[in-house]
């Protein structure tokens, strides 16, 4: 019985480990595979057959048993018939190299039933859920081969004592397959569950995203409307006029700017990457954002102590840094930001330090996320935009604020082979 139970557990042991790895594989990238996940499937499922006929239990001289009998229903169940059949040869084949006996031909038979039930099962009903699966189970791996046991069994005349041990290792081997087919169905279900939920998730932060585009355009797109209007007077002055033309292009530039940021986030461009000068840069974006800092008293400074080049696209590198400064300058009015550039081996460290209201720890968390904004009126695009960017530069950006005293984004990139 010691016997029994160490081959029992080692021939299960060999039927968890590679069927569950190929599972979790096949859930996360089967839709996407197609024919790679069959073959995928295939490769696990011929070298759990391999190994549970190369160490079986053996009992009366000639008979050995194993677990062969699960990867050839898993294959049929979730290859299909081809995987099914391409195990069965395999099993067939190594059964004859491993030795031609009595139990040869009863084993290749027990097999071919098995594969012949579930195949024609699988054709008649659709096995697309649970309860179909294990019906088809049932017949094919414990109706047909058991019968096909008894009648061998009292052909062959082996002893009571065989036939008992014979008949508690059926029942095992059926528990075994049970349990591998209900675990491997509760790991799909659990990971297609997981899936469902970031397509909820995703479609939660699209109509997140649209609402918040919609209401920032309609207040410029308003403010246009009603300046139009004042258009249709005749008696309107120039001067008027003129005024009146300037707000109505900052409205519609604010406009283009938001549609600009979303098209950003939603739908990236394919970046130009290239080595990128950092002092270049940063010396761009202090020339479009000086201005603006001076608009709101603000001192807008860049050191660099050394610089390395660092791997990405300008256009959307000056986009991101100048959406974070910005935001440092309007919460930093009659304060300071300062942009400090340093190497730490091979990695280009970017701190942007600024001396406004700060963020409590509940902000830093949300910084980012869609349609949050630490600004009254503002959409959060800009940021999410800014983060994203950093992201596909393969760099990462940190977080550190005190309330009423500032904040510091700490921004690193590797540096440029």
């Amino acid at each position: 019985m010691a016997q029994m139970l160490q081959g029992i557990t080692g021939n299960f042991m060999f039927i968890c480990v590679p069927s569950i790895l190929y599972f979790v594989f096949w859930t996360k990238y089967g839709e996407r595979t197609g024919k790679v996940q069959k073959t995928v499937l295939f490769i696990f499922l011929s070298l759990t057959l391999v190994l549970c006929m190369t160490f079986p239990y053996h009992f009366g001289g000639r008979y050995m048993l194993d677990f062969r009998l699960i990867p050839l229903v898993l294959g049929v169940l979730y290859g299909g018939p081809w995987v099914g059949g391409a195990l069965l040869a395999i099993l067939a084949a190594y059964r004859c190299m491993i030795g031609l006996n009595d139990g040869t031909f009863f084993a290749i038979m027990t097999a071919a039933m098995t594969f012949t039930s579930l195949v024609v099962i699988s054709s008649k009903i659709r096995l697309n859920n649970r309860k179909k699966r294990f019906l088809a189970l049932l017949a094919s791996a414990v109706i047909f081969p058991i019968s096909l046991q008894v009648i061998w069994l009292s052909l062959d005349f082996v002893s009571f004592s065989d036939t008992l041990r014979l008949s508690v290792f059926k029942i095992v081997e059926f528990t075994a397959i049970w349990v591998t087919v209900y675990f491997v169905e509760l790991v799909i279900s659990q990971l297609r569950i997981q899936m469902e939920l970031q397509e909820i998730e995703k479609m939660r932060v699209i109509s997140q995203i649209a609402a918040s585009v919609s209401h920032e355009i309609r207040n410029p797109l308003t403010t246009v409307k009603g300046l139009l209007q004042l258009f249709r007077e005749k008696e309107l002055p120039a001067d008027k006029r003129e005024n009146l033309t300037e707000v109505a292009l900052h409205e519609l530039s604010t406009a283009i700017n938001i549609i600009s940021d979303y098209l950003t986030f939603a739908k990236p461009q394919n970046a130009k990457m290239m080595p990128l000068d950092l002092e270049v840069e940063l010396q761009q974006v202090l020339s479009v954002l000086t201005p603006y800092a001076n608009m709101q008293q603000v001192t807008l400074t860049v050191t660099i102590d050394a610089n390395e080049p660092i791997l990405g696209d300008s256009q959307q590198f000056r986009q991101c840094i100048i959406n974070l400064v910005k935001n440092c300058i309007e919460a930093s009015s009659n304060g300071s930001v300062h942009i400090a550039v340093l190497v730490d081996r091979e990695t280009v460290i970017m701190r942007i330090q600024d001396t406004g209201c700060g963020m409590s720890e509940d902000q830093i968390q949300r910084l980012g996320s869609p349609y949050y904004s630490t600004k009254e009126k503002g959409t959060g695009l800009g940021t999410m935009v800014a983060f994203s960017i950093i992201r596909a530069m393969n760099g990462s950006i940190h977080v550190e604020s005190v309330v009423d005293k500032g904040s510091l984004f700490k921004i690193s990139f590797p540096i440029a082979s």
